[in-house]
């Protein structure tokens, strides 16, 4: 028989953390694991994640589990999530019972309630985390130390991940292992048509487009990228009818105001123009391949940065801050290139280089196929996961 394995997940969309789960509980070998998810209630969303799991064949439940939050960072929210918390045994152990659940596999340093539910029950617990949370710094330490308390088993997403996670708490070293996010380079590959996408952007064949895809949010360095695409047309002026930017992705639900500010920097720095604004999109191959460069331009250190391989694995070259994951994802020179954070001066003459050179583009394309295809592959990324829930259960 199957082992039954709750995973308790921090939001119902389809971004990096909830792709990386995913495609790890659609690919589980279920003659061995049968998965079942938990999602949040505690915030509006369309469901995206929960429909995609259906569509997988893998069962989900919608449930008011504690998520940690902006609005919890503070005096008084603070106490609040911590009674959430203490409630939330009471919300998952009837599901775990009735299900048999032999594990629990907290996906995100950002929902807690797995934990304690495991413990209460005496279940094995895995804590995946996806997360370099810097400040505040209490949190920050605190959310090490209830990894490290309330664990069994650690997996950080990256070295980067790991490297924070131990410089708060040490003891951790003892259970913590890297497992490298992968990609389907079956559903992404230079193949992939992009010019339906292109068409629709109104991107002509001869331009160059510039993307940054994902969350839009303070730390993804959206308004560096906007910065640095209107320093790269004064260098470059012969590019200004040719080098565009896409921003694809949203914002989180209420959280209208950050995109109404990066739309007025845009029409403060004169490229409005020259910037499409294409919201959430589900056709993600497309979109990469309708790319000639991804950018990604976060101020912080990025853990991973899912869209890097997904956008090498479909050929294309990456333009990334060199700090987080993509230090273990981008070879500098070869797959793409690395700048400082928070420089658009650097990312900027960056991507004039790149945008003037599509002979310079392919080879680093070709390349990044390559080392996606050797080095970031689902097979030993899902082996790994159920080695060590075979370990955690002792079979």
């Amino acid at each position: 028989m199957p082992s039954p394995i709750l995973y308790v997940h921090s939001s119902n969309e389809l971004y990096g953390s909830d792709i990386v789960l995913l495609e790890l509980v659609r690919r589980l070998d279920r003659n061995r694991f049968l998965p079942l998810v938990v999602t949040p209630t505690d915030i509006t969303y369309e469901g995206l994640l929960g429909q995609a799991l259906q569509d997988a064949g893998v069962r989900h439940q919608a449930l008011d589990i504690p998520v940690l939050r902006r609005r919890y960072l503070s005096p008084l929210g603070f106490p609040s999530f911590v009674r959430r918390v203490q409630a939330a045994p009471g919300t998952l152990q009837p599901l775990m019972t009735a299900e048999h659940v032999v594990l629990v596999h907290s996906n995100t340093s950002a929902v807690w309630g797995g934990a304690l539910a495991a413990r209460r029950a005496g279940l094995p617990h895995l804590w995946h985390v996806h997360e370099i949370i810097t400040r505040p710094r209490l949190i920050r330490r605190l959310i090490a130390w209830s990894v490290m308390r309330w664990s069994d088993q650690v997996v950080a997403i990256s070295g980067a991940v790991a490297d924070h996670l131990l410089a708060d708490e040490p003891r951790l070293a003892a259970k913590l292992t890297v497992i490298h996010d992968a990609v389907d380079t079956e559903r992404f590959y230079p193949g992939v048509e992009g010019s339906t996408v292109r068409a629709g952007w109104k991107v002509d064949p001869e331009s160059v487009l510039a993307g940054v895809v994902g969350r839009i949010s303070g730390w993804k360095g959206q308004h560096i990228f906007f910065r640095a695409l209107a320093r790269a047309l004064d260098l470059a002026p012969h590019l200004r009818g040719r080098l565009r930017g896409v921003v694809v992705g949203d914002v989180v639900p209420g959280e209208d105001w950050r995109r109404r500010e990066l739309e007025g920097l845009t029409q403060t720095l004169g490229i409005a123009d020259n910037v499409i604004w294409a919201g959430y999109r589900r056709d993600t191959p497309e979109v990469m391949a309708a790319l000639d460069v991804l950018v990604m331009p976060s101020i912080e250190p990025e853990p991973f940065g899912m869209v890097i391989l997904e956008a090498m694995a479909c050929g294309r070259p990456v333009l990334a801050t060199a700090h987080g994951g993509p230090l273990e994802t981008v070879v500098d020179g070869a797959t793409g290139f690395l700048v400082p954070p928070g420089d658009p001066e650097l990312l900027a003459q960056a991507l004039v280089r790149l945008a003037a050179d599509s002979g310079l583009r392919a080879q680093l394309g070709q390349q990044a196929r390559n080392h996606v295809c050797r080095h970031f592959g689902f097979a030993s990324h899902v082996g790994a996961f159920q080695n060590l829930y075979d370990s955690l259960l002792g079979l």
